[in-house]
């Protein structure tokens, strides 16, 4: 009678209280036990789902696996229950090596037929589970989390792209977090992503002081660039690119001169001068050849309807979206870059990059997109070994020292 009774309210209750009930089960579990026998609960209960200690819990799993729409809705349940043990983990080193773990547990789910039917749909659900881009965050999460020292050492030309996601901290947002991600794993990614920009910006600026004094060379290069490269590039992020006047300085007098034009017409012909002059004056090419035409075409397209009106901010952050789109990467189901690829091939990496910055330099508000197309583009080529897409590697440094230099907090001024 308590079994049928215990269904019986399962069955009344609403999807939300069942999962809250098992996360905070988990959460005791958590608190209670060491990680090895969480993750062997948490194996019996959705990998092996064939048994839990608790009843109750285990009636849960089963009434929400059963429930209409769960292949649909259950991937959200055990994204929730796994970030209930992740995040507490990922935050105390003794436990790093579990989070790992437990993502790991979802790529060995039995495919053989099971006994009993709530099992084999418990199963199918954390198989289907893998399919999905909540997986595919919290995966990257274990990425970030693991500590590649922990094996033999490896040549990051010979690790897959994926594995460097600790080195760019502008991908974490559009890496780690789904629409669905919950205010705590917000919280969560963004104090990772602080204390990684900061670690690499002291990081940076030491090794900057320590190139400007002669001496002892104690302090190693922080980034996968050539230390010659490394200096150009920090240069043109930060240094005067045009008379006395450094790219922040240049978008700062463009964005007070966009306030006064006429129109947005006038203003697109304006902000492609403003965008190509650098690649112009590096590269005579880029005064009329056919990345310029094109561009200049994109933009004269670009919201069309708007020519004969003043400038907005919306008019202006909608128009540097789509100015992003065409320029590194427009959609993320199948990306199509070329056009980006030859870019970075006929102007290098230093001057495709600062093309880029004096988009989000002007515009701030849409730095944040910029790094969601790169993260398409990471995403995409996560699988590959480093070695074999260089030019995307070096972008990323490229785009870690342009960022933080010219909007990183953390008191140094490279200029």
């Amino acid at each position: 009678m308590d079994s049928y009774e215990s269904w019986s309210s399962h069955q009344n209750a609403s999807t939300a209280e069942l999962e809250n009930r098992l996360y905070r089960f988990l959460q005791q579990c958590r608190q209670q036990q060491d990680a090895d026998e969480v993750l062997q609960q948490f194996h019996q209960l959705f990998i092996q789902a064939d048994y839990c200690p608790d009843e109750t819990i285990w009636d849960i799993v089963v009434e929400l696996a059963h429930r209409p729409y769960a292949e649909r809705e259950f991937k959200y349940t055990l994204n929730r229950c796994s970030y209930t043990l992740a995040n507490p983990w990922s935050t105390d080193p003794r436990n790093h090596w579990a989070v790992p773990a437990l993502v790991q547990m979802f790529e060995q789910v039995p495919t053989t037929p099971a006994a009993m039917a709530e099992t084999q749909t418990i199963r199918k659900l954390s198989r289907l589970f893998t399919q999905t881009e909540q997986y595919d965050a919290l995966r990257r999460f274990a990425n970030l989390i693991d500590d590649p020292a922990a094996g033999a050492p490896i040549a990051i030309d010979e690790q897959p792209v994926g594995k460097q996601l600790k080195r760019y901290p502008f991908l974490y947002d559009s890496s780690l977090l789904t629409k669905d991600s919950d205010q705590q794993q917000k919280n969560q990614v963004g104090k990772l992503r602080q204390e990684a920009e900061a670690k690499l910006g002291v990081q940076l600026a030491r090794y900057c002081d320590q190139q400007k004094r002669e001496g002892s060379k104690t302090v190693q290069n922080p980034t996968q660039l050539p230390s010659d490269e490394f200096a150009q590039a920090l240069s043109y992020y930060t240094g005067k690119v045009e008379g006395n006047r450094s790219h922040r300085d240049l978008a700062q007098m463009f964005r007070t001169y966009s306030k006064t034009v006429r129109s947005f017409r006038d203003f697109k012909e304006e902000f492609l001068e403003y965008l190509l002059s650098p690649l112009a004056d590096a590269d005579p090419r880029y005064v009329n050849n056919h990345f310029r035409r094109s561009l200049r075409q994109y933009l004269r397209e670009t919201l069309s309807d708007f020519d004969d009106q003043r400038l907005t901010d919306f008019i202006v952050i909608t128009t540097c979206q789509k100015l992003l789109n065409f320029l590194v990467v427009q959609g993320r189901q199948q990306p199509v870059f070329r056009r980006f690829w030859q870019l970075l091939h006929d102007a290098g990496q230093t001057l495709t990059v600062g093309l880029l910055l004096r988009v989000v330099l002007f515009c701030s508000a849409v730095k944040p997109w910029l790094e969601n197309r790169l993260t398409v583009l990471f995403n995409h080529h996560e699988k590959y070994v480093c070695k074999d897409v260089p030019w995307l590697v070096n972008t990323l440094e490229h785009t870690n020292i342009a960022l933080l230099t010219n909007f990183g907090k953390f008191g140094y001024s490279f200029a």
